[in-house]
C-alpha cells in the first residue's frame, strides 16, 4: 500500500483503501447526499441518483440513475474516487461490478438514530469536514433533547406510518422510523406484534 494511501473501514467493517482522501464522490444514497450538502462538501459530489432530491440543488448534479441498479457506465464516466452505497438500497452485484472496475465502494447501514450520528461523523472524516460534522451532531442532539422534554409528560398517540402504499410497507420494531416516532412522543402501531394491531373496517372509516 502506498504511504499516501487513505484507508478506512465502512459501516459494515469492510476495509476501503484509496490512493488519497476522496475528492470525487458519487452518492447512491439520498440521505448521504443530504449530509454531504449539510457538511458543505457538495463540491466533492460529482454524481447522485434520481432520488437525491434534497436539498433542491442536488437535482443539478449529474444523475447515474436509480439507487437499486444505477448505470455503471454513468458512474465510471464521472471518474469517482469513491462510491457511497447501501446494502439495503443497492443491489449486491452493482457494488461487486464497481469493485471489479476498480472503483472503491463505501457501504453505509443506518437503522437507529445513533447510527445517523455515526454516519455524519464518518462522512465528516471522509471529506475533511470533521468540525462541521461535530457541529451538526451537536445540533441534532439538542433538537432531540428539546423534543423529548416537550413530549415527556403527554399521552402517547398511536401512530401508523406508511412507508409505501402498494404494496403496503410499514416500519417494524427495530427501525429508525419507529425510534423517531417514539422520540417524538408517539407509539408506533407496527412496533408491536402484528396480531395485536387493531382491525379497522372501511365502512367505519
Amino acid at each position: 500500500t502506498p504511504a499516501a494511501a487513505f484507508t478506512t473501514r465502512d459501516m459494515l467493517g469492510r476495509e476501503v483503501t484509496l490512493a488519497a482522501p476522496p475528492a470525487r464522490i458519487v452518492s447512491l444514497v439520498p440521505s448521504v447526499t443530504e449530509i454531504l450538502y449539510a457538511l458543505k462538501a457538495e463540491d466533492m459530489l460529482v454524481g447522485v441518483t434520481d432520488f437525491c432530491d434534497f436539498p433542491p440543488q442536488a437535482r443539478r448534479k449529474p444523475s447515474v440513475g436509480g439507487m437499486v441498479a444505477p448505470s455503471l457506465e454513468a458512474v465510471a464516466a464521472l471518474r469517482p474516487d469513491l462510491v457511497i452505497a447501501t446494502t439495503e438500497g443497492t443491489r449486491e452485484d452493482t457494488f461487486t461490478q464497481l469493485t471489479r472496475l476498480g472503483i472503491p465502494v463505501y457501504l453505509v447501514a443506518v437503522h437507529r438514530v445513533a447510527e445517523v450520528k455515526a454516519l455524519i461523523v464518518r462522512l465528516g472524516g471522509l471529506t475533511g469536514r470533521q468540525a462541521a460534522a461535530g457541529a451538526i451532531v451537536t445540533r441534532l442532539e439538542q433538537r432531540i433533547d428539546a423534543v423529548t422534554k416537550a413530549v415527556g409528560s403527554r399521552d402517547r398517540p398511536r401512530v401508523l406510518y406508511v412507508l409505501w402504499p402498494e404494496p403496503l410497507i410499514v416500519p417494524g420494531r427495530d427501525t429508525i422510523v419507529t425510534e423517531l416516532i417514539q422520540l417524538a412522543g408517539g407509539r408506533s402501531l407496527t412496533a408491536d406484534d402484528p396480531d395485536s394491531w387493531p382491525r379497522y373496517s372501511l365502512e367505519a372509516a
